[in-house]
């Protein structure tokens, strides 16, 4: 992956010299699922449990210079608010009482990622259907115990652009990302409860990686 990094970032851009120049900025919306973490009980409900991300929107920005009018080279950020789903009170809401009952946002969760990719437009027109590599980066950040996590990752994409006018289109892409999480990357949260044998616990930790996909739309702004 560092050497694809490489490829985009130094070599590709010199294939541009030649070529005029034209940028796209696009902001997007979409709708993004997949994601979970793992939870390991020592308390109610003893065992090890897998959590899952709450489907949920998504918010971002593409930046694109046209390599060739068949490649382009691709930033691209993205923000999901989202939360845990925790229907069991594994992240400290009753009844373990770590936190106060009355509390809310407990279990939100954002997830921001930026990748850099390369488009392949392969078939010219006004409707130009294209498939994408990218890698990057994607932050966890949860207000559960979760520690926060910074993971490589990297995308695979498809989608279709429809020219409006020579300045306007509209963007549709579908985009599987992946990253490997450190599973040692934990947190270790102990208490006393009268029905714990001993001291309750639950350790929050990620799993070996951490899968999403997101089906996006976007105004494509040429200049």
């Amino acid at each position: 992956m560092r050497r694809l990094m490489f490829f985009l970032v130094f070599i590709v851009p010199v294939a541009a010299l030649a070529q005029e120049q034209r940028f796209e900025l696009t902001p997007t919306v979409g709708y993004r699922w997949g994601g979970s973490v793992v939870l390991e009980e020592n308390a109610f409900q003893p065992g090890v449990y897998d959590v899952d991300l709450a489907t949920n929107g998504e918010l971002g920005l593409r930046l694109g210079y046209l390599l060739t009018p068949a490649l382009e080279l691709e930033l691209m950020f993205s923000w999901q608010n989202t939360e845990l789903k925790d229907n069991h009170g594994f992240f400290g809401e009753e009844p373990a009482g770590t936190v106060p009952a009355e509390a809310t946002g407990v279990l939100d969760t954002d997830v921001v990622t930026w990748q850099l990719g390369l488009v392949w437009h392969f078939m010219d027109g006004p409707t130009r259907p294209f498939v994408l590599i990218a890698a990057g980066q994607s932050m966890i950040d949860s207000e559960t115990p979760l520690p926060d996590e910074t993971v490589f990752t990297y995308g695979l994409g498809v989608g279709v652009k429809i020219e409006m006018s020579s300045r306007l289109g509209l963007l549709l892409e579908a985009r599987f990302n992946r990253g490997e999480t450190d599973e040692n990357n934990s947190a270790l949260v102990e208490w006393e409860h009268r029905d714990c044998v001993g001291t309750c616990s639950y350790t929050y930790r990620y799993d070996k990686s951490f899968s999403q996909g997101s089906l996006v739309a976007g105004l494509v702004i040429a200049f």
